[in-house]
């Protein structure tokens, strides 16, 4: 019982130092675009995107990924974002972009925790 138990937890610590790991936050975002260390992708669809979205984020709708990833660098970590904490999405986009070889990361929350944390949005066409 003892092993199941200490199994368990070492795979709980993994869980948690893998999520922290692969998730940003607006703050730390803004950080990495600030440094040229990230690049940003919407995976909402395209008038989603037009609406309202994060400034230099590419619109990549997360069905369109695959045929795009020639648009993505491969020296930075690429964070993925949609609308809020509750939209998969972007963690699937991640996952993708990961199985591919490249470096991700999702931002917590999306667009919703941007907003909220007082960071900047704006509107128009796709750079997508």
């Amino acid at each position: 019982m003892a092993t199941t138990v200490a199994t368990q937890e070492m795979s709980a610590v993994d869980y948690f130092k893998a999520k922290i790991r692969y998730e940003t936050t607006p703050h730390e975002l803004q950080r990495s675009l600030e440094e040229g260390k990230a690049a940003l992708i919407d995976v909402r669809d395209k008038d989603a995107f037009k609406a309202e979205h994060i400034a230099g984020a590419l619109n990549i709708p997360l069905a369109e990924l695959e045929k795009n990833l020639s648009k993505l660098p491969r020296n930075k970590t690429i964070v993925s974002y949609c609308w809020n904490i509750t939209c998969a999405m972007a963690p699937h986009a991640a996952l993708r972009l990961a199985e591919k070889g490249f470096q991700v990361q999702e931002l917590v929350g999306g667009l919703a925790e941007w907003k909220g944390k007082g960071f900047p949005t704006e509107t128009g066409s796709s750079h997508g």
